[in-house]
């Protein structure tokens, strides 16, 4: 039986809250950070999201996302589902690949994406689209101002 399963059962008994497994998720992440990573971490309230019943196939997958062996990978969960075109793999490599100041993202992050997409899905296309633009600070190739031709403070055009 899976954590959702449980989860469910635990919830229906009166034992537990709806978003338990992401808790025990969280819990596990925690136990790895140390005392100055745990302190400059902090979460955003998932009840509106992950855990809000309408998202309740989000959560399931993101329950069997939780089920498979450390370490986990978006795209080895079995039968993946799709918002607007992007499976939780899409949307974890969207989040990762335009932004190189990202260090890491959580799996629970990616699946509130996912539940960000059903509800407004122009924004947050736009958002996983998004690309920094930090030529003042000459960050180089992958922002949008290199794409655009712009190098370091001044405005130059590739030549």
């Amino acid at each position: 039986m899976g954590s959702y399963a449980d989860e469910m059962k635990l919830v229906e008994a009166g034992l537990a809250e709806r978003g338990k497994t992401a808790r025990d998720y969280f819990a596990e992440l925690d136990a790895e950070f140390s005392e100055e990573e745990s302190f400059l971490k902090h979460r955003p309230d998932y009840r509106k999201t992950l855990f809000a019943p309408e998202n309740d196939d989000i959560y399931q997958e993101f329950c069997r996302f939780y089920d498979q062996p450390k370490p986990r990978f978006f795209d080895t969960v079995e039968n993946p589902m799709s918002v607007e075109g992007y499976t939780a793999a899409d949307v974890y490599f969207a989040m990762k690949a335009h932004n190189d100041r990202i260090v890491a993202i959580d799996g629970a992050a990616v699946y509130a994406m996912l539940a960000n997409l059903r509800s407004q899905p122009e924004l947050y296309k736009k958002v996983l689209a998004f690309r920094p633009t930090c030529y003042q600070g000459g960050c180089g190739m992958k922002d949008a101002a290199f794409d655009a031709g712009y190098y370091g403070e001044r405005r130059f055009p590739k030549a």
